[in-house]
């Protein structure tokens, strides 16, 4: 089998923000997971209509995260999408050949040693680190270990047409070098998550969803909430926004995973402690939501009351939100979008 050599596997909170963090060490860049997720633009909140169910599911952190610090941190790397499976699996095969990790965008549901479903939304992040003529070594941080998949599971699992197209999509470092400083990257990354949750118009990235956006998408599902009771099968709709909550077992939207990176960048570009603190209190809110869905989940028959709760402490995270991202553009001397 061919494999990367050096390339040491640590399992962590983010699938995405876990593979960078793995990755550059690899390169010999000490990034801390919590700091990629930061640099890289996280949390998010977008809306999602499912093709297959009368019921909205979301993801809570970006599409974008992988190619946003890779391009922050000034990075060269090459993101491909599009080619052919056979084409696509040449090119990654020739950079492990060259001693390079290759990072993946995935459907999460056809890599059975993932949680059994609901799966999260894609796209999963996984990181070839090896391969022969049947098999493929994946490092996965939602693993603890590194996990071997066949060349036809990842063929299914490297594209994806349900909730948003995805077609043989790879990054690779290019080489070994880093042309931004790390403050100037942590500010960008700050700015970025806060700009967004507000206004995602300003930022020129794509969520991959026809549907809403950022703090208004956030409030849009408390709306979409208090409709769920009247459902046929009201616990799809909630078994699917736990496992949005949860995704890898972080439970907390990963605004306490963001709280870590607003303590660590915030003493690169000297913003307040208190962002932190504010946003792993945010954490424990959104812990509280996961909480009322697990109450509904164990009820023989739903009650109208505990959506209602839901909905209201959804609500409140919005105003909680929305007030922390206008301090933190204020702190970091950014007019507040319009």
């Amino acid at each position: 089998m061919e494999l990367v050599e050096g390339y040491d596997h640590q399992s962590g909170v983010h699938c995405g923000a876990a593979a960078l963090r793995n990755v550059t060490e690899y390169y010999g860049w000490h990034y801390s997971e919590a700091a990629c997720f930061g640099i890289g633009g996280g949390p998010t909140f977008v809306l999602y209509e499912n093709p297959d169910e009368p019921w909205v599911t979301f993801r809570t952190t970006p599409t974008w995260l992988e190619q946003a610090f890779l391009e922050r941190a000034g990075v060269p790397h090459r993101f491909q999408q599009g080619e052919p499976f056979e084409t696509a699996w040449q090119h990654v095969t020739d950079h492990v050949d060259e001693d390079d990790p290759v990072i993946l965008l995935l459907d999460p549901e056809p890599l059975d040693y993932l949680p059994s479903s609901p799966y999260h939304l894609p796209p999963h992040v996984a990181v070839v680190v090896g391969y022969d003529d049947e098999t493929v070594r994946l490092s996965d941080g939602a693993s603890e270990e590194i996990r071997e998949v066949s060349r036809e599971t990842l063929a299914d699992a490297w594209t994806h047409d349900r909730f948003m197209s995805l077609r043989n999509e790879y990054l690779v470092v290019t080489r070994a070098a880093r042309t931004e400083d790390g403050t100037d990257a942590a500010a960008a990354g700050l700015r970025q998550t806060a700009t967004y949750m507000l206004d995602p118009l300003q930022i020129k990235r794509d969520a991959r969803a026809p549907g809403e956006e950022g703090l208004d998408a956030l409030r849009s599902f408390a709306d979409y909430l208090g409709t769920w009771p009247d459902l046929p099968k009201p616990a799809r709709p909630v078994e699917a926004a736990r496992r949005s909550i949860d995704e890898h077992g972080e439970g907390a939207a990963f605004r306490e995973l963001y709280a870590e990176a607003l303590e660590e960048l915030g003493q690169r570009t000297g913003i307040s402690h208190d962002f932190a603190d504010r946003m792993a209190s945010v954490g424990r809110e959104w812990e509280s939501v996961a909480a009322r869905f697990d109450e509904i989940l164990a009820q023989d028959q739903p009650r109208t009351a505990t959506f209602e709760e839901a909905a209201t402490l959804v609500g409140d995270i919005a105003d909680r939100e929305e007030a922390l991202y206008e301090d933190l553009l204020d702190e970091l001397g950014v007019s507040e979008p319009r």
